[in-house]
């Protein structure tokens, strides 16, 4: 009886199907697959992601280079010809300032600023930005002022399509004299140090500031006076003793000639560039990205303190009239971060700037435009 009851359980579980462990073939299939779309849409996410970061960042380096730029030039070109108490006589500069330099600044002395425009590059025109950066001669920039060349240290320095301006202002010296002993001989006795290094340009007026000297200082920054230079410097001055007499009330001020232009950088890309030029000093790279500088020239023609119009450098006729400046540059990411190259056209102050078909990259560009006061003018 139990032979038969077990032969018969046999019978039963070889007759029931045995239940499936694991995945069949068609289920694996499809979570692979299911699997392989959530991967590259995450992917897909991350990678729009990372562009449109990389983009942002481009973008931000752009703008924040505007933002430099505008910071560094602004101030200057507001104090341009600020000349401190001797424009408030109401006298031309030239006729109360005695130039002791051998040779005098690149731009007179009594002139706020100068500039030199790119030939071609004015409103209307039309200018295609090479590839590579290039530096062509003096020939190349034409000023208002006829005969007035490029000058010779910054020719070979410039790149093309970029125009130059140069800043005279003053900068005081705040060391009062000494009451006591103001002058001895060919110095200027000071209660301090003045913190200017030997071989720059001071400019001296009189108690009564009716009239001045310009003349370049021979003694360190650590010095309690100021003395003037002979002929063993560079410019250096014709004679060093003083012409006037100075004393308590003297007051004295750093005369800075500064020319701004766009060169080529450390890193090989175009730059913003500051150059002392009186007495010439090694430039200074400011700003990096700064693919060209776009310069007008506010005019005031009808003696009313304000710009009647707004004209190139090569178009002003008498720079005493300009009373305000114009400025346009151009900025672009250290990175090509767009997916195609970028071939838009950008206006500067009436110009159509764009980038060579065969040349053009995916870099961000941002152009921005200023205008500044020449507060000395108004």
């Amino acid at each position: 009886m139990k032979l038969q009851d077990s032969n018969n359980i046999s019978s039963i579980e070889q007759s029931v199907p045995k239940r499936q462990i694991g995945l069949s073939l068609i289920e694996l299939l499809i979570a692979m697959a299911l699997g392989l779309l959530l991967t590259l849409g995450v992917t897909q996410i991350y990678l729009s992601g990372d562009d449109s970061y990389r983009q942002t960042q481009g973008l931000s380096y752009a703008q924040e280079s505007t933002r430099f730029v505008a910071s560094i030039l602004k101030p200057d070109i507001r104090s341009a010809g600020s000349f401190g108490c001797l424009a408030e006589m109401g006298r031309p500069l030239d006729q109360v300032v005695d130039n002791r330099l051998n040779a005098g600044p690149v731009v007179p002395a009594a002139q706020a600023v100068q500039g030199w425009e790119f030939n071609n590059t004015g409103p209307g025109d039309n200018v295609t930005l090479a590839a590579a950066l290039a530096t062509p001669g003096a020939g190349n920039w034409s000023s208002g002022t006829a005969g007035a060349a490029l000058p010779a240290a910054l020719t070979g320095a410039v790149v093309a399509n970029s125009d130059v301006v140069i800043v005279n202002a003053l900068s005081a010296i705040n060391v009062p004299m000494n009451a006591g002993n103001p002058q001895n001989g060919n110095s200027l006795n000071l209660t301090d140090g003045t913190g200017l290094p030997a071989g720059r340009v001071i400019l001296a007026t009189a108690e009564d500031c009716s009239e001045g000297e310009l003349f370049q200082k021979s003694n360190n920054a650590n010095a309690s006076s100021i003395t003037m230079a002979g002929g063993n410097t560079n410019p250096g001055n014709n004679g060093n003793n003083f012409n006037l007499t100075y004393g308590p009330q003297t007051r004295v001020y750093e005369f800075i000639s500064t020319a701004f232009y766009i060169g080529q950088g450390t890193n090989g890309e175009p730059a913003l560039f500051r150059r002392l030029m009186t007495p010439l000093q090694p430039p200074q790279e400011l700003v990096s990205g700064v693919e060209t500088l776009q310069i007008l020239y506010g005019v005031d023609t009808g003696g009313t303190s304000a710009a009647d119009t707004y004209v190139a450098a090569d178009q002003v006729n008498n720079w005493q009239e300009v009373v305000s400046v114009r400025f346009s540059v151009m900025t672009r990411s250290q990175d090509e971060v767009l997916d195609e190259p970028n071939t838009r056209n950008f206006d500067m102050l009436g110009s159509q700037f764009a980038q060579a078909n065969n040349s053009a990259d995916g870099r961000v560009r941002v152009v921005s435009v200023a205008t500044t006061a020449v507060r000395a003018r108004m």
